[in-house]
């Protein structure tokens, strides 16, 4: 049975009933919005996680979405970028995340999906410290639990998931559990013992940290490498 089309946590019937989510958002915050509403974020980037060149999309970490006009050879059209964390606005095509995602992108996926939890703990033992939150980046604030995401210092999840990926035969040996097209299914290595050693891997490399949602990039490349958002 062929993989249900799921965005985050939301099963999709058709490639059509995403595309109408996009216009939806392009009709409801306008040329030049910036996309605020908590939902339409994560649907986004979900949608987003895949482009087959989400990596390099998103560079250095996403900050939010914003709704754009542009100009091609006299034909004007309605999109959807992304503003990354050093304000450089990058536009997407929302057709192009909805092609087959090549074996490499899913392996990536089911490897984010696979440490979402830690992500989350480190998350919530930053809330939960008793400490005022304060970006590892800038030493600036962060005024709210909704400005706090958790960055990957160096090394970069990129460059820990490669690392896995090269010392286990590599990305091919990596296989992909088969979707049971009911319900909500996510990508996940179909390899339990082998996604268990990544997360182990990933739990004793990974240095995750706190920083402010819009933080500056440029520090980061004045600092001591490029960190990268964590899923």
């Amino acid at each position: 049975m062929p993989r249900g089309l799921t965005i985050g946590a939301t099963r999709y019937p058709t490639k059509e009933a995403v595309r109408d989510v996009c216009r939806s958002i392009v009709q409801r915050y306008g040329i030049g919005g910036d996309v605020t509403a908590p939902d339409d974020d994560a649907f986004l980037r979900g949608l987003l996680e895949r482009h087959p060149e989400y990596e390099l999309k998103r560079g250095d970490g996403i900050a939010h979405f914003r709704v754009i006009s542009h100009t091609d050879h006299g034909r004007r059209s309605v999109g959807i970028a992304l503003v990354r964390l050093d304000g450089e606005v990058a536009d997407f095509s929302w057709n192009a995340c909805l092609t087959p995602l090549s074996h490499r992108t899913q392996v990536l996926t089911a490897l984010r999906h696979a440490i979402a939890d830690q992500v989350a703990a480190s998350r919530n033992a930053v809330l939960n410290s008793g400490q005022p939150l304060v970006c590892s980046v800038t030493g600036a604030s962060i005024p709210s639990a909704t400005e706090l995401h958790i960055d990957h210092a160096a090394p970069t999840f990129l460059d820990l998931a490669e690392e896995f990926i090269a010392a286990n035969g590599g990305v091919d040996a990596l296989r992909i559990l088969p979707d049971s097209g009911a319900g909500i299914s996510y990508i996940e290595l179909e390899d339990k013992a082998l996604e268990g050693r990544w997360q182990d891997h990933h739990q004793e490399r990974a240095v995750l940290r706190p920083v402010l949602k819009r933080v500056n990039l440029s520090d980061l490349r004045r600092g001591n490498g490029n960190g990268t958002l964590a899923p």
